[in-house]
């Protein structure tokens, strides 16, 4: 059995679905009382075919307002209140006259067929209303679903459309461990009680449509329709329909149209995050082919130096002057300091890549920085590198991963710049910038703008294994990178970290 079938009624309902309200009736009997006591204090005056016209005119009335049958039982009642008071003997319901038998008998019929065809177009308004609304919900949660960017947008936007279909109350719930949580009802302030949401329970685990409890019957007030079950899902409930409403089987139609195409835009967005899911997997599997790729020659190169300088050291050293064998001893400890840092770099890709939370502390940014500049001169004392800063704020942030990041932009610059490296630390607004600047050719526009996206993965080639690296860290702070071309020159490569607001 298919999971939604709002038309779907319980069977002591269907039977009562288009009888008239109690209200009609009423109303008809007010009007027909009126017209008959205008018609006794007027009798004299007006002849006997205008006192017809005027019960004719109360039965179309009540036929049109209230409906085909309240119209009928209006034409009985008009025709006995003219009988009691026109026709002889006045003041009973006996007939004495042939002719007047013949006058009631076409009056009967004239009032039926009044009331007859007013009351058949007052319910074709009625369903052409009905219709028109449900029509126009339809016409409208295509397009609110198309803009959904979560299950939750999906869930508030046919909840709205439910409330209105229904005219009634209505509420979304989402499974959490101990259970159905409500996420949002409509009116504000609507809260289910516990049968609603026994019921809605028994409808999530079953996955199945399960109906409000028929008119008197102990149970659920709404009916509960459970969406995307298979993954966590959503429940919607909505008030029963009224059994009396002319147009309640188009509005019926129009919950279940919303609540088909709300479970496949639901399916739209899980099929999108597994899309989205599969490209980042793909961005992953080529990034990381291009870093072996670029690893395998990183490597390679030191190896290969210092397995050379060993093995000159081992073969020739007795017969090499002392300058050459410091050389070689200077070149193996020059590439031995280059592998530890593609080794410290592979941890932190690696930790990165496994979404090791930075352990956050307060942390002077000035020390990271001055301890990352040091770092680097003893790394290349060849280098011209420099500081400059004043005072910093006081930042949350982890000194390893900091200081590393510093580093990873000062081994950028002294790898593509032979010139000066300056290393600055300034305030602007609410965040902390480090930037390093060299006066090399910059950066490649399409490194430039990954740095600058929001993009974790992706690196275009050439931007190696540093950069990636310092854009993780800093994304991992809560901060963000730009890149942009210096004042002299060069790349400027900056770290904004944001400025924790001091406690009031």
């Amino acid at each position: 059995m298919d999971r939604f079938e709002p038309s779907r009624l319980p069977p002591d309902d269907r039977r009562w679905s288009t009888m008239p309200r109690f209200g009609g009736f009423l109303g008809a009997a007010l009007l027909l009382a009126l017209v008959t006591l205008a018609a006794d204090r007027l009798h004299e005056l007006l002849p006997e075919n205008v006192s017809i016209l005027l019960f004719l005119t109360a039965v179309l009335i009540s036929a049109a307002a209230f409906g085909f049958w309240v119209g009928i039982a209006s034409a009985v009642g008009a025709i006995a209140a003219f009988n009691f008071l026109f026709v002889e003997p006045h003041f009973t319901l006996h007939i004495a006259q042939p002719q007047d038998l013949i006058t009631l008998a076409v009056f009967l019929l004239a009032a039926s067929l009044t009331g007859l065809l007013a009351g058949r177009l007052r319910e074709q308004v009625d369903a052409a209303k009905g219709r028109a609304a449900a029509l126009e919900v339809v016409s409208r949660v295509s397009g609110d679903l198309a803009g959904a960017a979560s299950a939750e947008d999906v869930a508030r936007i046919a909840l709205r459309h439910l409330h209105e279909l229904a005219q009634g109350p209505a509420v979304a719930l989402v499974p959490e461990r101990d259970g159905l949580r409500l996420l949002a009802a409509l009116p504000q302030g609507y809260a289910p009680v516990a049968s609603d949401l026994d019921a809605a329970d028994i409808a999530f685990r079953r996955r199945r449509a399960e109906f409000a409890a028929a008119r008197g019957w102990a149970g659920s007030r709404l009916s509960f329709y459970p969406l995307h079950a298979d993954g966590g899902g959503t429940v919607l409930g909505h008030a029963r329909l009224d059994p009396d409403r002319r147009d309640r089987e188009w509005r019926e139609t129009g919950i279940e149209v919303v609540l088909r195409q709300s479970e496949q835009a639901l399916q739209r967005l899980a099929l999108a995050e597994a899309a989205e899911a599969e490209r980042r997997r793909a961005v992953s599997e080529e990034t990381r082919a291009a870093l072996l790729a670029s690893l395998s020659h990183d490597l390679r190169t030191p190896l290969a130096t210092i397995l050379g300088a060993v093995t000159t050291l081992r073969e020739l050293g007795a017969t090499l002057p002392p300058a050459a064998q410091a050389d070689l001893l200077a070149a193996i400890e020059e590439e031995t300091g280059r592998l530890a840092r593609y080794v410290e770099k592979l941890l932190q890709l690696t930790r990165l890549q496994a979404g090791i939370a930075a352990q956050m502390a307060w942390v002077d940014a000035g020390d990271a920085m001055q301890a990352a500049v040091a770092r680097a001169r003893r790394s290349w004392p060849k280098a011209r590198i420099t500081a400059e800063a004043g005072p910093l704020p006081m930042i949350r942030a982890e000194a390893g991963l900091l200081e590393q990041a510093i580093f990873n932009l000062v081994e950028n610059a002294v790898k593509y710049s032979q010139g000066p490296i300056r290393v600055t630390g300034a305030v602007e607004g609410q965040e902390l910038v480090l930037t390093v600047l060299d006066s090399g050719r910059g950066l490649p526009p399409a490194i430039a703008e990954w740095l600058a996206s929001d993009e974790a993965v992706g690196a275009p080639p050439g931007a190696g294994l540093g950069l990636p690296i310092c854009k993780g860290i800093t994304r991992a702070l809560g901060g963000r990178m730009t890149a942009q071309r210096g004042s002299s020159g060069g790349a400027a490569l900056a770290i904004r970290l944001p400025i924790p607001k001091p406690r009031a």
